[in-house]
C-alpha cells in the first residue's frame, strides 16, 4: 500500500505491515496546514509491469499546483527520476491554499484524470485557458489525451468548484467527479466531455452567494441541497462479496464524519446516500484494496489512520 501525507511524505505498508516513508519524495511541498500540501495519488495501470511510475499531486513552493511523476524502486525505498508532468494549476497562498483540489485518477481509457480546484478565484473555473477548476484528461506524459473536446488542451469538463473525487463506474466506465459546494449543494457529477457544471463567481473577487450550477449548465447527478457533508474522495465498490452493494458509489465525507452509499440507477443518477460508516473522524478517500476491500484514510489532524473495511 502506497499512500501520502499532507505535509510532504509518501509512504509504503509492506506485506509483513512495516510502514516505510520512501526516500526521494517531493521537497518542494508547500504544506501550511491548510488545504495545500501534498495532495492525491496514483500509481500507472502498468505499475509493476511496464513500469514503476508513481504520480503524486502537490502544492508547490514554486507557487502552483502540479502533478509529479517518479519511478519506485522493487525494493520499496526510493522514488526517483521525477517528471514533472503537470504543472501551472492555481493554487491561492493568500488563502492557505484554499480549492487547491487535487485528485488524480486513471480511468479505464488508461488515461490520466485530474480533479481540480479554482484557487478560490473568481473566473477560474469558467476560463478554458486555466487549468483550474477543470477535469483535466492528460497522457502518461502530461499531454492532452486524444479525443479531449478542445483541441490542444488538457481540458476536459470545466466549471467545476473544488474538485475532490474522482471515480469510474465498473462495466460502463462512466466517469463522475465529486466535489465541495458552498454554503450548499456539494455535487456528485457525471462528466461529459465539454461540459460546463456552472460554478461562475464573477471575476474580481470571490461572491459565494451565487447557485453551485448556474441557469443552463448541467446539472449535477446528485446534490446535497441545503445540508453540506463536504464531500471528499469517492469509488466505486466492486466485486460479490459486496452482494447488494457490489456496483454501488461510495463517498469519504470531512464535515460529516462519515461514508455513504449511493446505489446507482441505469439513467446515470443515484439514490439518496445512506451512512455506512462513521465514527472516525473526518474521512478523506475511500479505495478499493486487490483484496477486495475498502480502504479509508482519515484526515483528523494528526490522529490520522488508514481503515480497512470488509463486507459484512
Amino acid at each position: 500500500m502506497i499512500f501520502t501525507e499532507r505535509p510532504g511524505r509518501i509512504s509504503a505498508r509492506l506485506g509483513d505491515g512495516t510502514v516505510r516513508q520512501l526516500a526521494g519524495g517531493p521537497t518542494d511541498v508547500r504544506s501550511t496546514g491548510g488545504e495545500g500540501g501534498l495532495l492525491g495519488l496514483a500509481l500507472h495501470p502498468a505499475f509493476g509491469f511496464l513500469n514503476r511510475w508513481v504520480y503524486a499531486c502537490f502544492a508547490s513552493t514554486a507557487g502552483d499546483v502540479r502533478v509529479a511523476r517518479w519511478s519506485l524502486d522493487p525494493a520499496f525505498t526510493t522514488l526517483s527520476g521525477r517528471v514533472d508532468v503537470v504543472t501551472g494549476m492555481p493554487h491561492n497562498a493568500a488563502s492557505d491554499g484554499r480549492h487547491s483540489g487535487c485528485r488524480p485518477r486513471f480511468g479505464p481509457d488508461g488515461f490520466l484524470w485530474i480533479g481540480t480546484g479554482d484557487a478560490a478565484t473568481g473566473g477560474v473555473a469558467q476560463d478554458l485557458g486555466s487549468p483550474g477548476g477543470k477535469v483535466l484528461r492528460v497522457d502518461a506524459e502530461g499531454n492532452p489525451a486524444p479525443g479531449n473536446p478542445f483541441p490542444g488542451s488538457r481540458v476536459y469538463t470545466y466549471g467545476h468548484r473544488n474538485v475532490q473525487g474522482l471515480a469510474f463506474q465498473p462495466g460502463t466506465g462512466r466517469a463522475y467527479s465529486v466535489e465541495h459546494g458552498p454554503t450548499r449543494d456539494d455535487e456528485v457529477n457525471l462528466l461529459v466531455a465539454g461540459a460546463d457544471y456552472g460554478w461562475a463567481p464573477p471575476p474580481g473577487g470571490y461572491d459565494e452567494s451565487v447557485p453551485m450550477t448556474r441557469p443552463g449548465a448541467t446539472g449535477a447527478v446528485w446534490s446535497s441541497g441545503s445540508r453540506t457533508l463536504a464531500t471528499s474522495g469517492g469509488t466505486f465498490l466492486d466485486g460479490p462479496q459486496w452482494k447488494a452493494w457490489d456496483g454501488a458509489l461510495v463517498v469519504a465525507c470531512l464535515k460529516s464524519r462519515q461514508v455513504v452509499l449511493f446505489v446507482p440507477n441505469f439513467l446515470g443518477g443515484f439514490s439518496a446516500p445512506q451512512t455506512i460508516l462513521t465514527g472516525y473522524g473526518r474521512l478523506r478517500t475511500p479505495v478499493q484494496g486487490p483484496d477486495g476491500s475498502l480502504y479509508v484514510t482519515t484526515s483528523d489532524s494528526g490522529n490520522d489512520r488508514v481503515l480497512r473495511v470488509t463486507p459484512g
